[in-house]
């Protein structure tokens, strides 16, 4: 594949020339309604969601990621305390129930922190019958944030548009006058957003940003091979062979006078290099010269560059979101039997979801306190993987052994 500036795919260039663009841009809103001010104005996220939904369909390395990273994040067990000094048995027993409650809706706790791994924000609805609340994930790239002006006051509103129909909801966190209930005559619903940063009050910079320009390139490279590939049987090198005229003796006919064929030097060569399934292209010169052959290689020479600028894609989303190679059950290192290289990455990464979990616990307990009126601690668990489990069971098996354990 030889990629010249003429064959890149126009969407491609659009969304890199969208990103430096949005990346530059000091503007912080922008018209809902350029014909009606009154429809308030619309908060410009860091990078668009079109663009964004972009690079989490087509990169499968971004999706890989957001998606074990979401798993190992909430994927685990959760345990929720009253955060009182003695808490009483009506109290522990509406605490347990809030928990089951929340392992119901696991999944879609699960699906919103996907979408904040490729967006950098994530929305959730919740709605309460004030005995148990439901949650459902809301769909980030049909989101945006609005601030709109009511009885005087400026306030910020979640709008999704999604199916030619458009929704409203209140933020968790933001205050609003006790009679807002409609907007755009519609009733308002509820949302909780996971997001903000030290720049942004609502959106976060994704992950992948800081290697769009290597994810980009890994696209066009895989859209260039498949249109290679889906165009058939491709030449590797042409072959030209000059031959002599074919003078050939007088016409044949079988018994019922037919005209017998009979294959040209040509046809028979012709048919040998297809038979060997080589992809050689066949070009046939006659000539009274002697006999000889030509073959010009039409093989790409920079296909081994492309798979490093591959491979170098993968290192650089990889390093953003810092899984091990082998959580994407990607096992190309060696190691020893002595080494302890392999438990030393899953501290570190276990140290690492540890600190993620941070905000997301602190979300879960803001929403628990949103719904309840309660101060709830909430602890979320991070996996065991096999390697970790076989080396503590092998230290407590030695210790054992030699005594240190009675």
């Amino acid at each position: 594949m030889n990629i010249k500036g003429e064959n890149i795919d126009s969407e491609l260039t659009y969304i890199h020339k969208s990103i430096a663009t949005n990346l530059k841009d000091k503007e912080v809103f922008k018209s809902v309604n350029e014909d009606e001010a009154s429809m308030g104005m619309e908060l410009k996220p860091p990078i668009p969601m079109r663009t964004c939904l972009y690079v989490f369909k087509e990169s499968s390395y971004v999706a890989e990621c957001c998606r074990i990273q979401a798993d190992d994040l909430i994927y685990n067990d959760i345990t929720l305390t009253p955060n009182v000094a003695e808490p009483s048995a009506n109290l522990v027993n509406q605490v347990k129930k809030i928990n089951e409650c929340l392992n119901k809706n696991i999944d879609e706790l699960h699906n919103l922190l996907i979408d904040y791994g490729y967006a950098g924000w994530a929305a959730l609805e919740y709605t309460w019958n004030n005995t148990e609340f439901k949650l459902q994930q809301i769909p980030i790239h049909t989101c945006s944030v609005i601030r709109i002006t009511y009885q005087g006051s400026n306030y910020y509103l979640l709008k999704q548009k999604i199916n030619n129909q458009t929704h409203y909801f209140k933020i968790m966190g933001e205050q609003y006058p006790d009679n807002f209930l409609f907007y755009d005559n519609q009733p308002l619903g509820d949302a909780a957003l996971l997001g903000g940063d030290n720049i942004y009050q609502f959106f976060s910079l994704p992950k992948w940003l800081q290697s769009y320009d290597e994810i980009l390139t890994e696209i066009t490279i895989k859209k260039g091979d498949f249109k290679t590939v889906s165009n058939g049987n491709i030449s590797s090198g042409v072959l030209c062979i000059n031959i002599e005229p074919n003078v050939g003796s007088a016409i044949k006919y079988d018994e019922n006078g037919n005209q017998i064929h009979e294959k040209t030097r040509q046809e028979i060569m012709s048919e040998e290099l297809q038979a060997a399934n080589g992809g050689v292209a066949v070009l046939f010169n006659e000539s009274t010269k002697p006999l000889n052959m030509n073959y010009v290689s039409l093989t790409n020479q920079n296909q081994s560059y492309l798979a490093e600028l591959k491979e170098t894609c993968k290192a650089s989303v990889l390093n953003n979101y810092e899984p091990p190679l082998v959580r994407l059950m990607i096992n190309s290192e060696k190691e020893s039997m002595n080494s302890n290289k392999t438990q030393s990455i899953w501290e570190i990464y276990t140290l690492n979801l540890q600190n993620k979990q941070k905000p997301i616990k602190q979300f879960i307990s803001e929403l628990l306190y949103e719904l309840y009126s309660l101060d709830i601690n909430v602890d979320i668990s991070t996996p065991t993987f096999s390697d970790r489990r076989e080396i503590e069971v092998k230290l407590l098996s030695d210790s054992w052994n030699n005594g240190a354990l009675t």
